[in-house]
């Protein structure tokens, strides 16, 4: 596996990127992008995907914005984070990072709110996507649902917030417990090898996070709502959902599937927002399927062009 990382600079964002296996590359293929969810970094993905697609295929990694080891710009305002901002964000991003390539976007949980959104906006890089417990609104469940909820109600809950993020970024422990809120089974998701592997590779990230950054894109993302526009999307759309996701709750996925044009669903049984290492081999699996799908749609529609 041969990485490089890089940087790309969008409206004083600094976003941190992987670019994994670029001289295997095929000619006429559009890339694979990989967006992470929040708490986590770019660095997510060196455990979370499939070892053979990691090791022997080209795919890059974007971090979300305002996560470590990404920079945000001195006045990151809650008030600027909406779908557009996210879309220009994301959206500028690609263009500095893939150079006119057109693009699949594999996004878990955030990643998949912005892959969807990218969608919804006619990104003109995105040749479809995969959305992996993604989201169409900003209410969510769990630990997470309960950052998100201390970060709407402003100044009085920014200390509230800022207090969980620092004793996340300061314990081992409490790292590995948030993680495990995420699945079904905890003792099964702590015991597979890929949780600890994650942990260990995000942990630096994480260590370095600035909770004021986490706070103004929470409390922005308090606020998101795409539901209502969902039928926008014309390119090809992968929902994988678990059955069991205590942050997404299963009546976002019901409508994903409901109102995403043509959107083909994987859904995972028993399993909570982490399918990666709650059930690995299906998981694999339906990536496989899913971005073969996607190009080979995206070589047809350009051979007919």
């Amino acid at each position: 596996m041969k990485v490089t990382e890089r940087f790309v600079d969008i409206e004083g964002h600094r976003l941190a990127c992987l670019a994994v296996n670029e001289h295997l590359a095929q000619p006429g293929e559009p890339a694979v992008v990989f967006i992470h969810g929040v708490l986590a970094s770019v660095n997510f993905w060196r455990a979370a995907l499939p070892a053979d697609y990691r090791d022997n295929r080209p795919w890059y990694a974007l971090s979300l914005p305002a996560h470590s080891p990404s920079t945000v710009p001195a006045d990151f305002h809650p008030d600027q984070v909406d779908d557009d901002w996210f879309y220009r964000i994301m959206n500028g991003a690609l263009e500095q990072l893939l150079q006119g390539r057109k693009a699949i976007v594999v996004g878990h949980s955030t990643g998949g709110f912005v892959a969807l959104n990218l969608a919804i906006q006619h990104s003109p890089l995105l040749a479809g996507l995969v959305s992996i417990a993604g989201f169409h609104r900003g209410q969510w469940g769990g630990v997470e649902g309960l950052l998100v909820k201390l970060a709407a109600q402003g100044q009085w809950g920014r200390p509230l917030f800022a207090a969980n993020i620092a004793i996340a970024r300061h314990s081992r422990y409490v790292q590995k417990t948030f993680a495990s809120l995420l699945a079904r089974d905890r003792n099964a998701f702590l015991r597979h090898p890929m949780s600890q592997t994650m942990l260990d590779n995000i942990r630096a990230d994480t260590r370095a996070q600035d909770a004021r950054a986490l706070y103004c894109l929470f409390n922005g993302i308090s606020r998101l709502e795409i539901g209502h526009r969902l039928d926008a999307i014309r390119v090809p759309c992968h929902l994988f959902v678990g059955t069991h996701d205590p942050v997404v709750p299963a009546s976002q996925s019901v409508l994903l599937a409901d109102r995403v044009p043509s959107a083909r669903t994987e859904v995972f049984w028993n399993v909570g927002h982490m399918p990666f290492m709650e059930s690995t081999e299906q998981f694999g699996r339906a990536l496989d399927r899913a971005i073969t799908a996607i190009t080979q749609q995206y070589k047809a529609a350009a051979a007919a062009a």
